[in-house]
């Protein structure tokens, strides 16, 4: 059956008697957060032991002797509970096939993974099947996110004004990993700050700790932004001296850029594109680089990609007319036209 994330966690008591759960979504934070939920639940009121499973670490031929070895309580009365950690789908067929035996009536599994598909194979076994539950754990909602914030920092005893709360949901992420480990910086910060200050300096060290001008300066040549282009050029390459390091950065982006519109062409979606890159794109600028990607086709990419490599090679071989080159590239680029392209 399906069951929203919100009405999940409100009603888990209702939950004690369902043996088989599934967390997929792409805020895995809400996933982990729904396992350990039953986790605690199935502990609380029996004697459970907990076995973590990855799909990396499993062999479709093993999966039956794990369900069967699991499948009683041991001579203590201990029953288990399986926790499948998956990267992909390549052995949901064999835990859908083994779940509803007769022989794992005592037997709790939960699965987390990222987002399924609607026809993926487990959504369509655990939404059809009355005895699971399928939470689908998707970004964080201003409510939800205010309130996690709130809760979050009540637990850690520190109360603050809901004005500080909207301060800091609003420059928080969509997504809870990222939610609770920027909220562990700030309660560090907190708690090693005079109390008369420690407010004040936790909402200001939030908000500065997102303020990358190097960032900003690079997203802004990419949009042909031309605004204070100058002064930000002279600021990033200390006055022309290090204009290496602006081609360098440079590439990395626009290299980015083609890596996400090359896997969008392969029939990868843009979100999921976004996500592969590592480093990931910081919250904040995902608007703004997604407009990016549809700003250019492949080919003008590859162009564009071609002549700073151009630049970078110049600029290394110490070329006179190196800086004239990348300058002229740089103007070209700024007063071009473009239009948005199709996917």
């Amino acid at each position: 059956m399906i069951v929203k994330f919100e009405n999940f966690k409100k009603h888990l008591k209702n939950h004690q008697t369902i043996n088989y759960f599934l967390f997929h979504g792409s805020n895995y934070g809400k996933v982990i957060d729904c396992a350990n939920l039953i986790k605690n639940l199935k502990k609380v009121n029996r004697n459970f032991e907990i076995i973590n499973l990855f799909s990396d670490e499993i062999k479709k031929e093993s999966l039956s002797k794990i369900f069967l070895e699991n499948s009683t309580p041991n001579i203590f009365g201990t029953r288990t509970l399986l926790c499948f950690h998956l990267n992909s789908e390549k052995i949901s067929r064999e835990i859908i096939s083994n779940i509803p035996k007769e022989i794992n009536k005592d037997l709790t599994v939960v699965i987390k993974c990222n987002q399924l598909s609607p026809r993926s194979q487990l959504r369509t076994f655990f939404e059809n099947n009355d005895n699971s539950i399928s939470v689908a754990c998707f970004e964080e909602e201003e409510r939800e996110k205010r309130s996690y914030v709130n809760d979050f920092l009540i637990n850690e005893g520190i109360s603050i004004s809901e004005s500080q709360i909207d301060l800091l949901s609003k420059n928080l992420s969509n997504q809870r990993l990222e939610i609770k480990s920027e909220l562990e910086k700030i309660i560090i910060l907190y708690k090693n700050t005079p109390k008369e200050k420690s407010i004040q300096n936790m909402t200001s060290f939030f908000s500065e700790s997102h303020d990358n001008d190097d960032t900003k300066f690079i997203f802004s040549i990419a949009s042909k932004k031309k605004h204070s282009f100058v002064k930000n050029f002279n600021k990033f390459t200390d006055y022309g001296s290090d204009s290496i390091r602006l081609v360098t950065y440079l590439l990395e982006h626009f290299f980015r850029l083609l890596v996400v519109k090359t896997k969008i062409k392969q029939g990868i979606d843009i979100r999921s594109s976004i996500k592969e890159l590592k480093p990931p794109i910081f919250f904040k600028n995902l608007p703004e680089f997604e407009k990016q990607i549809r700003m250019f086709s492949i080919s003008e990419l590859e162009l564009i990609i071609k002549k700073l490599f151009i630049s970078k090679k110049e600029l290394i071989s110490g070329k006179w007319s190196a800086w004239s080159f990348l300058m002229l590239n740089l103007l070209l680029f700024l007063n071009s036209r473009f239009s948005p392209k199709s996917f």
